[in-house]
């Protein structure tokens, strides 16, 4: 009877309180944008010390990152995606002709789908991982409070540009990003090496940012258009479009994403700064730019497939030929942050290529599989590359066959560093089962790029781990030891977050979840053939260092020595005809500027006085005086105008 009536009383009782994440939307996507631009405002207006300029940035990304959750929480029942608009310049600038081009308009379009939350989740653990690993690593950086702020203005381009559905909007954002990446890669603006080492990441990103606006700039001259929910639409249908046309856009911006994704031969600006930036700069250039140029390259992809299929393939064998040779040359050196990098670029090379296979036949199918790959392999780059780091720093030396003994000396180190190796090897592990027959051409390159990325991974952490650690003049191995504990789980997780989105990107429901496509189910036989590759990559690099890890070592070190020589001449010809101009430009227009700046004011100073002096005069004698002074330029120019 007791319970009855607790029933009764029960079921006319109120509903209590339900939260409906999506009626969020409307002002959590502007506030994620704006978090990073805010900590970095109060990091310039108030912050000094070490220890707050760290705290803000980590503030200001975890903030964007519970934001970026629960913005997905609420997009996640939804099919579609979340749009805002913002009007931000509408001109006009014609009376006649086509619609498109008689104004000129740029919207700030907020375009939020699960690829982009997918993307900005990865992207904000690496930069987290990496400010969390520098808080304790660097504290001998100089210039914490700058860091730290560039950090804010990072993470703000990159979610802008993730973000952006304009095109004009996604360029804005692109360049802040490049600029805040350029500053933290050059950072040690101490050491003459970072300072020399610095200057290529000025004038190569430069030169493919530039591409990428040229194409941007190509379509608007073509269509009028900047919006991408009404330039697809109207590729083949605008008047005056041709297939040319498309090619060179394609071309520029295909150009343009791949000096950001440091494909080869554009990789020197994430290599050569590997040793000479502080390595969390580098570790989150290497993530970040990975994360956003992959999506962009695939949200732009029906450009490239609107045009023809000779351009397609030929974009696509060449990024394949870039996985190639960048995880070949992964195999000469003995540096083991170049290695990584390297190593990253192929993978991003191979990502690239699946991305652009998945447009030959029809846009999404496949394609979805290459950014999984990408954003699996980002926190795992990261992660290795900050234990590198971290070993190197502890051994005192960049040179793999001066290390050893890891394992017994350093074990979290090592053990992440395997953790972070293993996660890149097997990264492409589901786009290739998805996107990629290994019968194919496109296959066999590809499966070689796997091969030697294992290979390259195994090599690495087998010639730091193992052996001894040999003395060196003014060198105490007995000294060697772990980082401190405070830093150590910072690499286990960005490791983690690597292997949870390994696993995910073999699964279906995951990559139909990220583009809103169906995709077929792989057969069994094909993730057998395509983890058997990796596999034996690491038997073979396991097997030769087991055998002779010293010859080995020299093995890699004379062809690194070799590859240097042969590549001395190149190196000259980009030093002479790329990074010299740019940076004597940028030199001119820093001293043209304070110029221009100071004859602009005294002009205007001048112009103000004879103003001033003019309206003190009385007005009738100054409309006769320039009546006369009309007058007499009216007389000395007609007989001209009448000849």
């Amino acid at each position: 009877m007791f319970t009855a009536a607790s029933g009764a009383a029960s079921s006319t009782r109120p509903s209590g309180f339900t939260f409906d994440p999506s009626t969020t939307l409307g002002w959590a996507v502007p506030v994620m944008v704006l978090a990073p631009l805010v900590a970095f405002i109060m990091a310039v207006s108030s912050v000094r010390t070490r220890r707050s300029s760290s705290t803000m940035a980590m503030l200001g990304a975890v903030v964007t990152l519970l934001l970026t959750i629960l913005v997905g929480w609420g997009l996640a029942k939804k099919t579609t995606p979340f749009s805002a608009t913002y009007q931000y310049i509408n001109l006009p600038v014609a009376f006649s002709g086509p619609v498109n081009f008689q104004s000129f308009g740029i919207n700030i379009v907020l375009h939020v789908d699960h690829l982009t939350i997918a993307a900005l989740v990865a992207l904000e653990i690496c930069v987290i991982g990496a400010i969390g690993w520098h808080q304790v690593m660097g504290r001998s950086e100089p210039g914490s409070a700058r860091f730290h702020a560039l950090i804010s203005v990072l993470l703000f381009g990159c979610v802008g540009a993730l973000v952006s559905w304009d095109l004009a909007e996604l360029l804005a954002f692109w360049g802040i990003a490049g600029g805040a990446t350029y500053l933290l890669l050059s950072h040690r603006w101490g050491l003459d090496e970072a300072a020399r080492r610095g200057r290529i990441v000025l004038a190569l990103p430069f030169f493919t940012d530039l591409s990428l606006l040229c194409g941007v700039a190509w379509l608007y001259a073509r269509y009028g258009v900047q919006s991408l929910d009404t330039l697809f639409p109207i590729l083949h249908t605008n008047p005056g479009w041709t297939v040319r046309s498309l090619v060179v856009a394609s071309v520029l911006i295909l150009v343009g994403v791949s000096g950001r994704l440091a494909l080869w031969p554009l990789h020197s600006w994430v290599t050569q700064t590997a040793v000479s930036a502080p390595p969390a700069a580098s570790a989150m250039a290497q993530a970040v730019w990975s994360v956003l140029a992959i999506v962009v390259l695939y949200r732009l992809m029906p450009i490239l497939a609107a045009s023809n299929l000779q351009t397609v393939r030929a974009c696509m064998y060449a990024c394949a030929a870039a996985a190639v040779v960048a995880s070949l040359l992964a195999l000469f050196g003995n540096e083991p942050r170049r290695v990584i990098a390297l190593l990253g670029s192929a993978v991003a090379a191979l990502g690239a290529a699946i991305v652009i296979h998945g447009s030959e036949n029809s846009h999404a199918v496949f394609a979805i599989a290459g950014v999984a790959c990408i954003l699996a392999a980002a926190p795992a780059r990261t992660a290795a590359t900050l234990a590198a780091s971290a070993i190197a720093g502890a051994m005192r030396t960049a040179d793999i066959a001066e290390m050893g003994d890891a394992w017994r000396r350093m074990r979290a180190s090592s053990l992440a560093l395997l953790a972070g190796g293993i996660v890149v090897g097997l990264s492409a592990l589901g786009a290739l089962s998805f996107g990629v027959s290994s019968r194919s051409w496109l296959g066999v390159l590809l499966g070689e790029a796997v091969l030697l990325t294992a290979v390259g991974v195994t090599r690495i952490f087998l010639g730091v781990s193992t052996g001894p650690l040999r003395r060196r003049r003014a060198f105490e191995p007995d000294r060697v030891r772990e980082a401190p504990s405070s830093s150590l789980g910072w690499p286990y997780m960005l490791a983690m977050a690597g292997a949870i989105l390994l696993v995910a990107s073999t699964i279906r429901g995951w990559l139909d979840l990220l583009d809103g496509f169906q995709h077929p189910e792989p057969s069994p036989g094909s993730f057998a053939v395509w983890l058997a590759i990796p596999i034996l990559g690491i038997a073979a690099a396991t097997f030769a260092y087991a055998r002779d890890k010293d010859g080995a070592l020299v093995a890699s070190a004379a062809t690194g020595a070799w590859l240097s020589a042969r590549t001395a001449t190149a190196s000259a010809l980009v030093e002479r005809f790329l990074v010299a101009p740019t940076a004597d430009l940028a030199r001119r227009v820093d001293v043209w500027l304070p110029a221009g700046d100071g004859a602009l004011g005294r002009f205007a100073g001048t112009s103000g006085r004879v103003a001033l002096a003019g309206g003190r005069l009385p007005a009738l004698p100054l409309v006769i005086l320039l009546a006369v002074v009309l007058a007499i330029l009216i007389a000395f120019a007609a007989p001209g105008l009448q000849r």
